[in-house]
């Protein structure tokens, strides 16, 4: 049975594809038949080049039970079909390399699903979270909506009472009101006598009061004169101050300049004595590595003469072993004998 993907790609395609990609002698892949082909997408060519890929093996095997049997030599060199075999194998290994990352794949994009699933979950109850706390929100408001149209009843009704009340007392007071103009009139007849008894006093009150004045006119003037001299010495006072307060800051300013210089010196010697002790730390480092390189010449000095004295002495025994000419015994009788 004929297999069809959602593209129109058919498994006889895919396989006869794998076929000619294998006669050529390259690995059949699924970008290679994609690219034979000219189309599909790998997740249909996949299942289709697996499915050829089970079937290899048993029309490879059938052909040499043919030749077996039969008698007949094979169309195809063994050579050929030995190349078929491996690139079999390896094209059997490759698949089952992709099918592990599509299973891979698939398996990343369901736990991808899965995480965002979670996700939306979790929004969901974040909503119903909120939606509950919303729904206990409006049964509060409505809870207080009705006490508030209950209180407003009872305000209405408190009003309407209160408004009996206030045409009541409006009533009491425009009758007390009539009243009191009535006593108005009689205290302003009252008060008329009282003004004219209230100015008579007044103006003896003013006429003690001006006495009063001139008075303290007269007592502010001496305070006047008297505090003008204190504000005079005050001045003389300050101006004193001012002189004195500027003398001390002169000196103040030479003793911080006095003091601004001894500190430049001590800054400048701090430098030089810093200076002197890199110099004198690197001195005695050189001294070191001089020591150093003093101990290692005498060592290797050591060693050489006793390398030239090992070699003077072996010298000496193969020039005594030697076998001496004539010329070389005149000559060795001849020499000064060494010391």
């Amino acid at each position: 049975m004929e297999s069809r993907s959602s593209r129109g790609i058919q498994e006889p395609q895919v396989w006869a594809a794998a076929d000619q990609l294998l006669a050529e002698g390259l690995r059949p892949t699924i970008e290679r038949v994609r690219q034979k082909i000219g189309s599909g997408s790998p997740n249909t060519v996949s299942p289709m080049l697996e499915r050829w890929f089970a079937t290899l093996g048993k029309r490879l095997g059938h052909s040499t039970e043919v030749s077996l049997i039969g008698g007949a030599q094979d169309e195809t060199p063994p050579a050929l079909l030995k190349i078929a075999k491996n690139l079999w194998d390896a094209a059997r290994e490759e698949a089952a390399l992709v099918q592990a990352q599509h299973t891979e794949a698939r398996r990343r994009e369901i736990e991808l699903r899965a995480a965002a699933l979670d996700d939306q979950q979790e929004q969901l109850r974040q909503r119903e979270a909120a939606f509950e706390q919303t729904r206990a929100s409006l049964e509060g408001a409505l809870v207080s909506s009705r006490q508030a149209l209950e209180s407003a009843n009872v305000q209405k009704t408190e009003v309407a009472r209160l408004h009996d009340a206030a045409q009541s007392e409006i009533r009491r007071l425009q009758e007390s009101l009539a009243h009191a103009q009535a006593l108005q009139e009689a205290q302003r007849v009252e008060h008329r006598a009282a003004a004219t008894t209230r100015e008579e006093a007044v103006k003896d009150i003013e006429a003690r009061h001006t006495v009063r004045e001139h008075r303290l006119l007269e007592d502010i003037d001496r305070e006047r004169v008297r505090t003008r001299q204190a504000v005079a010495d005050l001045a003389k006072e300050q101006k004193q101050r001012v002189r004195s307060e500027e003398e001390g800051a002169l000196k103040l300013e030479a003793e911080r300049a006095s003091l601004r210089m001894v500190e430049k010196v001590v800054e400048q010697l701090r430098g030089e004595l810093a200076a002197k002790s890199t110099e004198l730390a690197q001195s005695q480092t050189d001294a070191r590595f001089t020591k150093q390189a003093c101990d290692d010449l005498r060592i290797r000095l050591t060693a050489e003469e006793r390398a030239h004295a090992a070699t003077r002495g072996l010298l000496a025994g193969a020039i005594a072993s030697r076998p001496k000419t004539p010329k070389a015994r005149r000559a060795a009788s001849d020499a000064p004998p060494t010391a």
